[in-house]
């Protein structure tokens, strides 16, 4: 009878003990996979741009290691605005601000890096002189023509040697693959500048068909590449902190031909006609309009940040402080 029981014990401890035991691991994992979750996501490098104007956005508890300063950008009359002083608008921050240069213009940005001309070295001179109260300079140019890319890159070796070893970054559109002619190439560049933010954002755009800002799988392409020719001290991923909205209404601020109103005043059929005392025509009507907007939340964008993360890169730029629901900050943190 002994014997019976002492089988019949190894016979249960065989099924249930063992399954018992997967089903604790299996827990375990999951608690574990939780507490992850839970976790603050550190990086040795967090930057943040601020605009001119939005300073008070900026707040000394934020986890950042830089800020970007958005300042005026090139004016009309190619000259680089004078900038605030720091201890004016950032009188608690502790880390490294770096003054942001953009230009509106594809012309302008091509007059300004032709060596024939003496702009150049004037909108040089001026950002070396308004970046003495900082800590760098960061050059955001997102509007020059691929035949000016030696002409781009010179002229960031020019500023680089200017800045007397002062930090110059470079922020660039996003990029899966090495095009075969690109002033924005990712490898020339990172020979030149200390830091290369990739400004993965706008997979869509304002004029594009509705959709996600960064997707995950668009941003791991982005990071995949940029991890093959920019070196990894030197790359800084970039992140919205930003939604878009898309509306499918097909009249808007636009002109029209004058054969194609009477088509408009019966697709609409339009009932309020009006005439202005100088005899101006208009009619007025009510249209229905479909809305869709991607957008983020702090759980989703903290997805993003911990898939960098876990692509082994520990840089990230975040535009623009403001725009964020404050308590992303409270999820992430400075490596030591």
């Amino acid at each position: 009878m002994k014997k019976f029981f002492f089988f019949l014990f190894l016979f249960l401890s065989f099924f249930y003990f063992p399954s018992n035991l997967f089903a604790q691991n299996e827990i375990n994992s999951q608690t574990e996979n939780a507490e992850s979750e839970n976790q603050k996501l550190a990086f040795k490098e967090l930057w943040g741009y601020v605009m001119i104007g939005e300073e008070s956005f900026l707040s000394a508890d934020y986890p950042l290691t830089d800020v970007g300063y958005f300042v005026s950008a090139v004016n009309n009359f190619s000259d680089f605005a004078p900038v605030p002083k720091r201890s004016e608008k950032f009188p608690n921050f502790k880390g490294r601000i770096h003054i942001v240069s953009s230009v509106d213009s594809k012309a302008q940005a091509h007059l300004l890096l032709d060596p024939k001309l003496p702009l150049r070295n004037k909108i040089i001179k001026q950002i070396v002189k308004e970046s003495q109260d900082y800590d760098g300079v960061q050059i955001d140019w997102e509007v020059v023509m691929k035949d000016d890319d030696k002409n781009f890159w010179n002229f960031l070796k020019m500023l680089k040697k200017r800045l007397h070893g002062k930090m110059l970054t470079v922020a660039i559109p996003a990029r899966t693959r090495t095009l075969e002619k690109d002033a924005y190439n990712y490898a020339e560049l990172s020979k030149i500048a200390d830091k290369i933010i990739v400004m993965a954002y706008d997979e869509h755009w304002s004029t594009s068909e509705p959709g996600p800002i960064a997707s995950l799988a668009w941003c791991k392409r982005i990071a995949d590449y940029s991890k093959t020719v920019i070196p990894e001290e030197k790359l800084v991923m970039g992140c919205p902190f930003y939604s878009r909205a898309w509306s499918d209404e097909s009249f808007g601020r636009k002109a029209y031909r004058m054969y194609r109103v009477d088509n408009v005043i019966k697709d609409v059929q339009a009932k309020t006609f009006k005439i202005s005392a100088n005899g101006d025509l208009s009619f007025s009507f009510d249209t229905t309009t479909r809305v869709t907007m991607f957008y983020d939340t702090v759980e989703s964008s903290l997805k993003r940040c911990r898939s960098y993360k876990e692509n082994k890169i520990d840089r990230l730029a975040f535009w623009r402080v403001g725009q964020e629901n404050p308590e992303f900050w409270e999820n992430i943190e400075i490596s030591d």
